[in-house]
Protein backbone atom coordinates (compact mmCIF):
# COMPACT_ATOMS: atom_id res chain seq x y z
CA UNK A 1 0.00 0.00 0.00
CA UNK A 2 1.49 3.49 -1.09
CA UNK A 3 1.21 6.71 1.10
CA UNK A 4 -1.39 8.37 -0.79
CA UNK A 5 -3.52 4.94 -0.45
CA UNK A 6 -3.10 4.88 2.77
CA UNK A 7 -3.68 8.74 3.29
CA UNK A 8 -6.77 8.22 1.68
CA UNK A 9 -8.27 5.50 3.48
CA UNK A 10 -7.50 7.13 6.54
CA UNK A 11 -9.03 10.20 5.67
CA UNK A 12 -12.31 8.30 4.37
CA UNK A 13 -12.15 6.53 8.06
CA UNK A 14 -11.97 10.36 9.73
CA UNK A 15 -14.97 11.85 7.54
CA UNK A 16 -17.26 11.66 10.45
CA UNK A 17 -14.80 14.02 12.39
CA UNK A 18 -14.87 18.27 11.59
CA UNK A 19 -13.11 18.98 8.45
CA UNK A 20 -10.35 20.98 10.52
CA UNK A 21 -9.92 18.18 12.38
CA UNK A 22 -9.10 15.43 9.82
CA UNK A 23 -7.12 17.76 7.63
CA UNK A 24 -5.27 18.54 10.68
CA UNK A 25 -4.57 14.53 11.01
CA UNK A 26 -4.09 13.99 7.53
CA UNK A 27 -1.59 17.15 7.47
CA UNK A 28 0.32 15.72 10.67
CA UNK A 29 0.59 11.83 8.71
CA UNK A 30 2.14 13.78 5.52
CA UNK A 31 4.64 15.41 7.75
CA UNK A 32 5.48 11.86 9.86
CA UNK A 33 5.90 10.24 6.10
CA UNK A 34 7.71 12.57 4.98
CA UNK A 35 10.22 12.50 7.74
CA UNK A 36 10.57 8.46 7.40
CA UNK A 37 11.40 8.82 4.00
CA UNK A 38 14.07 11.77 4.76
CA UNK A 39 15.43 9.25 7.39
CA UNK A 40 16.30 6.37 5.01
CA UNK A 41 12.64 4.30 5.23
CA UNK A 42 10.85 3.44 2.13
CA UNK A 43 6.73 4.11 1.91
CA UNK A 44 6.34 0.57 2.47
CA UNK A 45 7.87 -0.26 5.96
CA UNK A 46 6.54 3.20 6.87
CA UNK A 47 2.67 1.66 6.03
CA UNK A 48 3.54 -1.30 7.81
CA UNK A 49 4.84 0.48 11.00
CA UNK A 50 1.92 2.11 11.47
CA UNK A 51 -0.48 -0.63 10.48
CA UNK A 52 -4.28 -0.85 9.27
CA UNK A 53 -5.30 2.43 8.53
CA UNK A 54 -9.17 2.03 9.50
CA UNK A 55 -7.71 0.64 13.14
CA UNK A 56 -5.90 3.70 13.35
CA UNK A 57 -8.48 6.18 12.20
CA UNK A 58 -10.90 4.52 15.20
CA UNK A 59 -8.18 5.11 17.66
CA UNK A 60 -7.76 8.41 16.52
CA UNK A 61 -11.83 9.23 16.47
CA UNK A 62 -11.83 7.75 19.85
CA UNK A 63 -8.94 10.56 20.63
CA UNK A 64 -10.57 12.90 19.24
CA UNK A 65 -13.70 12.42 20.84
CA UNK A 66 -12.35 12.24 23.91
CA UNK A 67 -10.77 15.23 24.07
CA UNK A 68 -13.96 17.19 23.20
CA UNK A 69 -15.44 15.30 25.57
CA UNK A 70 -13.09 16.89 28.46
CA UNK A 71 -12.98 20.08 26.50
CA UNK A 72 -17.33 20.31 26.78
CA UNK A 73 -18.94 17.50 28.80
CA UNK A 74 -22.39 16.94 27.34
CA UNK A 75 -24.59 14.07 26.58
CA UNK A 76 -23.94 14.60 23.22
CA UNK A 77 -20.31 14.52 23.48
CA UNK A 78 -20.75 11.61 25.88
CA UNK A 79 -22.92 9.33 23.27
CA UNK A 80 -19.95 9.87 20.54
CA UNK A 81 -17.43 8.76 23.26
CA UNK A 82 -19.32 5.38 23.75
CA UNK A 83 -19.97 4.89 20.03
CA UNK A 84 -16.10 5.25 19.56
CA UNK A 85 -14.73 3.33 22.39
CA UNK A 86 -17.34 0.32 21.23
CA UNK A 87 -15.35 0.50 18.10
CA UNK A 88 -12.01 -0.36 19.29
CA UNK A 89 -12.77 -3.64 19.08
CA UNK A 90 -15.56 -6.90 21.19
CA UNK A 91 -13.84 -6.06 24.51
CA UNK A 92 -14.55 -2.83 24.90
CA UNK A 93 -18.08 -2.80 23.67
CA UNK A 94 -19.13 -5.57 26.16
CA UNK A 95 -17.44 -3.67 28.97
CA UNK A 96 -19.68 -1.24 27.65
CA UNK A 97 -22.98 -3.18 28.02
CA UNK A 98 -23.36 -2.77 31.79
CA UNK A 99 -22.70 1.08 31.61
CA UNK A 100 -25.68 1.30 29.01
CA UNK A 101 -27.49 -0.62 31.58
CA UNK A 102 -26.95 1.63 34.25
CA UNK A 103 -27.64 4.42 32.12
CA UNK A 104 -31.04 3.51 31.07
CA UNK A 105 -31.61 2.62 34.64
CA UNK A 106 -30.63 6.48 35.77
CA UNK A 107 -32.94 7.60 33.08
CA UNK A 108 -36.07 5.44 34.71
CA UNK A 109 -34.81 6.42 38.04
CA UNK A 110 -35.19 10.01 36.81
CA UNK A 111 -38.43 9.96 35.36
CA UNK A 112 -40.13 7.63 38.36
CA UNK A 113 -39.39 9.75 41.06
CA UNK A 114 -40.44 13.35 38.82
CA UNK A 115 -43.08 11.49 38.39
CA UNK A 116 -44.00 9.98 42.29
CA UNK A 117 -42.57 14.03 42.91
CA UNK A 118 -45.08 15.89 40.67
CA UNK A 119 -47.93 13.28 41.85
CA UNK A 120 -47.40 13.63 45.21
CA UNK A 121 -47.11 17.43 44.95
CA UNK A 122 -50.67 18.02 42.94
CA UNK A 123 -51.67 15.53 45.63
CA UNK A 124 -51.05 17.63 48.65
CA UNK A 125 -51.99 20.75 47.37
CA UNK A 126 -55.00 19.59 46.05
CA UNK A 127 -55.96 17.95 49.23
CA UNK A 128 -54.84 20.97 51.11
CA UNK A 129 -57.03 23.18 48.95
CA UNK A 130 -59.81 21.19 49.50
CA UNK A 131 -59.60 21.32 53.60
CA UNK A 132 -58.96 25.15 53.88
CA UNK A 133 -61.77 26.09 50.75
CA UNK A 134 -63.78 23.34 49.67
CA UNK A 135 -62.45 22.99 46.40
CA UNK A 136 -61.77 20.72 44.35
CA UNK A 137 -64.71 18.07 46.57
CA UNK A 138 -63.40 14.96 46.06
CA UNK A 139 -66.68 13.50 48.65
CA UNK A 140 -69.33 14.07 46.39
CA UNK A 141 -70.73 12.84 43.24
CA UNK A 142 -70.53 15.67 40.39
CA UNK A 143 -74.20 15.83 40.26
CA UNK A 144 -76.53 18.98 41.21
CA UNK A 145 -79.37 17.52 42.96
CA UNK A 146 -80.99 20.95 42.30
CA UNK A 147 -81.57 20.51 38.44
CA UNK A 148 -84.24 21.15 36.58
CA UNK A 149 -84.68 17.10 35.82
CA UNK A 150 -85.15 16.15 39.36
CA UNK A 151 -87.33 18.52 40.32
CA UNK A 152 -89.73 17.55 38.16
CA UNK A 153 -89.79 13.72 38.91
CA UNK A 154 -93.13 14.40 40.18
CA UNK A 155 -96.15 12.01 41.73
CA UNK A 156 -98.08 13.33 38.50
CA UNK A 157 -96.67 10.16 36.50
CA UNK A 158 -99.65 8.46 38.16
CA UNK A 159 -103.11 9.09 36.32
CA UNK A 160 -104.36 10.10 39.70
CA UNK A 161 -102.01 13.15 39.66
CA UNK A 162 -104.62 14.33 36.44
CA UNK A 163 -107.59 14.60 38.34
CA UNK A 164 -106.54 17.49 40.42
CA UNK A 165 -108.72 20.65 40.70
CA UNK A 166 -107.77 23.81 38.93
CA UNK A 167 -106.62 25.99 42.32
CA UNK A 168 -104.35 22.87 43.57
CA UNK A 169 -102.48 22.87 39.78
CA UNK A 170 -102.44 26.57 40.76
CA UNK A 171 -100.53 26.08 43.97
CA UNK A 172 -98.25 23.87 42.70
CA UNK A 173 -97.05 26.17 40.05
CA UNK A 174 -96.43 28.57 43.09
CA UNK A 175 -94.74 26.42 45.57
CA UNK A 176 -92.13 25.29 42.87
CA UNK A 177 -91.28 28.58 41.39
CA UNK A 178 -90.73 29.84 44.86
CA UNK A 179 -89.34 26.87 47.06
CA UNK A 180 -85.84 27.56 47.90
CA UNK A 181 -84.61 23.63 47.17
CA UNK A 182 -86.06 22.52 43.85
CA UNK A 183 -86.49 18.75 45.46
CA UNK A 184 -88.99 20.13 47.97
CA UNK A 185 -91.14 20.71 44.58
CA UNK A 186 -92.48 17.47 44.80
CA UNK A 187 -93.38 17.49 48.52
CA UNK A 188 -95.61 19.92 47.34
CA UNK A 189 -99.56 18.75 48.29
CA UNK A 190 -102.89 19.56 49.03
CA UNK A 191 -102.56 19.94 52.75
CA UNK A 192 -98.94 20.54 53.15
CA UNK A 193 -96.58 22.41 51.11
CA UNK A 194 -93.13 24.11 51.65
CA UNK A 195 -92.88 27.81 50.61
CA UNK A 196 -89.21 29.01 51.56
CA UNK A 197 -88.30 28.74 54.93
CA UNK A 198 -91.93 27.84 56.33
CA UNK A 199 -94.12 25.01 56.54
CA UNK A 200 -97.44 25.55 55.30
CA UNK A 201 -100.57 22.84 56.44
CA UNK A 202 -104.06 22.98 55.74
CA UNK A 203 -105.55 19.77 57.22
CA UNK A 204 -108.80 18.30 55.92
CA UNK A 205 -111.25 15.87 57.98
CA UNK A 206 -109.11 13.03 57.27
CA UNK A 207 -105.84 14.21 58.03
CA UNK A 208 -103.68 13.92 60.63
CA UNK A 209 -100.47 15.85 61.48
CA UNK A 210 -98.34 14.84 64.47
CA UNK A 211 -95.63 17.98 64.86
CA UNK A 212 -92.20 17.87 67.45
CA UNK A 213 -91.03 21.37 68.00
CA UNK A 214 -88.75 23.05 69.47
CA UNK A 215 -91.18 24.20 72.31
CA UNK A 216 -92.70 20.98 72.62
CA UNK A 217 -94.95 18.28 71.09
CA UNK A 218 -98.64 18.51 69.46
CA UNK A 219 -101.05 16.95 67.33
CA UNK A 220 -103.30 18.80 64.60
CA UNK A 221 -106.70 17.32 62.95
CA UNK A 222 -109.62 19.36 61.28
CA UNK A 223 -112.60 18.61 63.04
CA UNK A 224 -115.81 19.59 61.38
CA UNK A 225 -113.73 22.37 59.42
CA UNK A 226 -112.34 23.90 62.39
CA UNK A 227 -108.69 22.80 63.69
CA UNK A 228 -108.03 20.99 67.01
CA UNK A 229 -104.44 21.41 68.11
CA UNK A 230 -103.71 19.09 71.11
CA UNK A 231 -100.36 20.39 72.64
CA UNK A 232 -97.86 20.16 75.13
CA UNK A 233 -96.04 23.54 75.92
CA UNK A 234 -95.56 26.01 73.56
CA UNK A 235 -95.31 24.89 70.56
CA UNK A 236 -99.25 26.13 69.63
CA UNK A 237 -97.59 29.98 70.19
CA UNK A 238 -94.66 29.29 66.79
CA UNK A 239 -97.52 28.82 64.19
CA UNK A 240 -98.77 31.81 62.28
CA UNK A 241 -102.48 32.02 60.37
CA UNK A 242 -102.10 33.06 56.93
CA UNK A 243 -105.12 34.92 54.88
CA UNK A 244 -106.30 31.42 53.15
CA UNK A 245 -106.93 29.82 56.57
CA UNK A 246 -104.04 27.55 56.20
CA UNK A 247 -101.42 27.27 59.47
CA UNK A 248 -97.54 27.79 58.89
CA UNK A 249 -94.38 27.47 61.14
CA UNK A 250 -90.85 27.93 60.46
CA UNK A 251 -88.76 25.12 59.30
CA UNK A 252 -86.28 26.14 61.91
CA UNK A 253 -88.85 25.33 64.68
CA UNK A 254 -89.66 22.29 64.12
CA UNK A 255 -87.66 18.83 64.95
CA UNK A 256 -89.94 16.25 63.37
CA UNK A 257 -93.28 15.81 61.33
CA UNK A 258 -95.52 13.19 60.65
CA UNK A 259 -98.46 13.64 58.02
CA UNK A 260 -101.08 11.45 56.34
CA UNK A 261 -103.74 12.55 54.39
CA UNK A 262 -107.48 11.01 53.17
CA UNK A 263 -105.65 9.61 49.75
CA UNK A 264 -102.78 7.83 51.72
CA UNK A 265 -100.05 10.08 50.91
CA UNK A 266 -97.93 10.93 54.18
CA UNK A 267 -94.48 13.48 54.46
CA UNK A 268 -92.17 12.36 56.87
CA UNK A 269 -89.35 14.88 57.96
CA UNK A 270 -86.79 15.04 61.21
CA UNK A 271 -84.39 16.97 61.63
CA UNK A 272 -80.48 15.67 61.38
CA UNK A 273 -78.10 17.04 64.02
CA UNK A 274 -78.22 20.89 65.39
CA UNK A 275 -78.60 22.37 61.80
CA UNK A 276 -82.60 23.48 61.23
CA UNK A 277 -81.55 23.13 57.81
CA UNK A 278 -80.04 19.40 58.10
CA UNK A 279 -83.41 17.37 57.54
CA UNK A 280 -84.46 13.09 56.61
CA UNK A 281 -87.12 13.49 54.25
CA UNK A 282 -89.62 11.04 53.06
CA UNK A 283 -92.32 11.96 50.94
CA UNK A 284 -95.20 9.92 49.31
CA UNK A 285 -97.31 11.42 47.05
CA UNK A 286 -100.39 9.98 44.27
CA UNK A 287 -98.37 6.31 44.18
CA UNK A 288 -94.61 8.01 44.14
CA UNK A 289 -91.99 7.94 46.80
CA UNK A 290 -89.35 10.39 47.20
CA UNK A 291 -86.35 10.18 49.73
CA UNK A 292 -83.22 12.55 50.50
CA UNK A 293 -81.30 14.18 53.19
CA UNK A 294 -80.42 17.65 53.73
CA UNK A 295 -76.91 18.36 55.29
CA UNK A 296 -75.80 21.17 56.90
CA UNK A 297 -77.17 24.60 55.26
CA UNK A 298 -79.73 22.77 53.58
CA UNK A 299 -77.62 21.13 50.86
CA UNK A 300 -78.25 17.92 49.80
CA UNK A 301 -76.77 14.47 51.13
CA UNK A 302 -78.44 12.06 49.35
CA UNK A 303 -81.94 11.77 47.08
CA UNK A 304 -84.27 8.46 46.49
CA UNK A 305 -86.84 8.54 44.10
CA UNK A 306 -89.36 5.46 43.78
CA UNK A 307 -92.45 4.68 41.35
CA UNK A 308 -93.29 1.55 41.28
CA UNK A 309 -90.44 -1.04 40.47
CA UNK A 310 -88.42 1.48 39.27
CA UNK A 311 -86.06 3.53 41.26
CA UNK A 312 -83.09 6.10 41.25
CA UNK A 313 -80.99 6.62 44.03
CA UNK A 314 -78.29 9.17 44.73
CA UNK A 315 -75.81 9.32 47.15
CA UNK A 316 -72.42 10.96 48.02
CA UNK A 317 -70.44 8.05 46.43
CA UNK A 318 -72.68 6.03 44.70
CA UNK A 319 -75.48 5.66 41.94
CA UNK A 320 -78.40 3.21 41.78
CA UNK A 321 -80.46 2.48 39.01
CA UNK A 322 -83.29 -0.29 38.77
CA UNK A 323 -86.19 -0.62 36.49
CA UNK A 324 -87.48 -3.87 37.94
CA UNK A 325 -85.20 -6.32 35.21
CA UNK A 326 -82.18 -4.65 35.06
CA UNK A 327 -79.53 -3.02 38.03
CA UNK A 328 -76.97 -0.46 37.55
CA UNK A 329 -74.52 0.78 40.37
CA UNK A 330 -71.84 3.56 40.04
CA UNK A 331 -69.59 3.62 42.47
CA UNK A 332 -67.66 6.87 43.72
CA UNK A 333 -64.23 6.79 45.50
CA UNK A 334 -64.31 5.47 49.09
CA UNK A 335 -61.21 6.22 50.22
CA UNK A 336 -60.07 8.50 54.29
CA UNK A 337 -58.30 11.98 52.33
CA UNK A 338 -56.38 11.59 55.29
CA UNK A 339 -55.48 8.48 54.22
CA UNK A 340 -54.91 10.00 50.76
CA UNK A 341 -53.03 13.05 52.22
CA UNK A 342 -50.10 10.86 53.62
CA UNK A 343 -49.84 9.00 50.42
CA UNK A 344 -49.11 12.27 48.86
CA UNK A 345 -46.73 13.00 51.33
CA UNK A 346 -45.24 9.79 51.15
CA UNK A 347 -45.07 10.15 47.02
CA UNK A 348 -43.71 13.32 47.50
CA UNK A 349 -40.83 12.65 49.74
CA UNK A 350 -40.06 9.48 47.83
CA UNK A 351 -39.68 11.21 44.86
CA UNK A 352 -37.93 14.32 46.00
CA UNK A 353 -35.45 11.35 47.66
CA UNK A 354 -35.84 9.86 44.69
CA UNK A 355 -34.28 12.92 42.29
CA UNK A 356 -31.29 13.29 44.44
CA UNK A 357 -30.39 10.08 44.68
CA UNK A 358 -30.42 10.40 40.85
CA UNK A 359 -29.04 13.62 40.74
CA UNK A 360 -25.75 12.33 43.08
CA UNK A 361 -25.31 9.26 40.92
CA UNK A 362 -25.22 12.03 37.66
CA UNK A 363 -22.71 13.53 39.59
CA UNK A 364 -20.69 10.38 40.42
CA UNK A 365 -20.80 8.91 37.20
CA UNK A 366 -19.76 12.20 35.72
CA UNK A 367 -16.12 11.86 37.60
CA UNK A 368 -16.11 8.64 37.19
CA UNK A 369 -16.48 8.65 33.29
CA UNK A 370 -13.68 11.74 33.61
CA UNK A 371 -11.08 9.20 35.02
CA UNK A 372 -11.86 6.81 32.48
CA UNK A 373 -11.90 8.94 29.71
CA UNK A 374 -8.84 10.39 30.99
CA UNK A 375 -6.75 6.98 31.27
CA UNK A 376 -8.27 5.89 27.48
CA UNK A 377 -6.59 9.35 26.38
CA UNK A 378 -3.54 7.67 27.71
CA UNK A 379 -3.70 4.69 26.59
CA UNK A 380 -4.74 5.77 22.73
CA UNK A 381 -1.98 8.40 22.72
CA UNK A 382 0.37 6.46 24.46
CA UNK A 383 -0.29 3.62 21.53
CA UNK A 384 -0.45 6.01 18.71
CA UNK A 385 3.15 7.35 19.75
CA UNK A 386 4.81 3.78 19.83
CA UNK A 387 3.22 3.28 16.08
CA UNK A 388 5.06 6.86 15.30
CA UNK A 389 8.26 6.00 17.31
CA UNK A 390 8.48 2.53 15.41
Amino acid sequence: MTQEEFIQKLRVELGSLPKHVVDEIVADYHEYFGDAIAAGRSEADVVAALGDPIKLARELKAQATLRQWEARRSFGNLAKVIVSIAGLGLLQLLLLIPFMFYLLMLTVGYAVSGALAVTGFVTVIALGSHHLVGWPSFTSLPFNFESDEVSHVSAKSNSKAADNDDDEDEDDQNAASSADDARLAKVDMKVFRVVGDRFFLRPDDATRISVVTVAGPLDIKNHNGKLKIDSVGGGRDLFKIEADGSWSIARADIVALDLKDADGDHVSVARIGSDPKAMAWDVSNHGDRLSFVQGAGGQPKSLSVHSGSDSVVIDRDHIAIRNGINDVMIFGPRHSSIGVMIYGFAMLLAGVFGLFLCVWLTRMTWRALARYVQRQLEVITTRLEAGHAS
